[in-house]
């Protein structure tokens, strides 16, 4: 069994996933607990879905009516723009600091 837990609420039917712990019962890498322990904050299920493979980011969600799960996909942005909003957010720092020095 795989225990899904700390999930946040989108709609009704519809919960993001946050924790995944694929041993839950496990004698040394489990949690300690009962099954009815685990299912009070969480949901115990047999698999998880499979993800597709189209370079996005892939966040799991659950209706906690039906134990439906799925996956919805988000785009990453390349490591060069990430690169590239960082150094920008530099140079805006170091104009800021330099502002706030001359104005001491």
């Amino acid at each position: 069994m795989i225990l899904l837990r700390q999930l946040d609420k989108v709609t009704e039917e519809k919960y993001e996933v946050r924790y995944i712990h694929y041993q839950p019962f496990d004698v040394q890498n489990g949690l300690g607990k009962s099954k009815e322990e685990l299912e009070t904050d969480g949901f115990l299920v047999a698999a998880l879905p499979e993800r597709e493979h189209n370079g996005k980011s892939s966040v799991l969600y659950i209706n906690p009516q039906t134990k439906a799960l799925w996956y919805e996909y988000v785009d990453v942005n390349p490591p060069e723009d990430r690169i590239t909003k960082l150094e920008i957010a530099t140079e805006e720092n170091k104009k800021a600091n330099l502002d706030t020095q001359e104005a001491v």
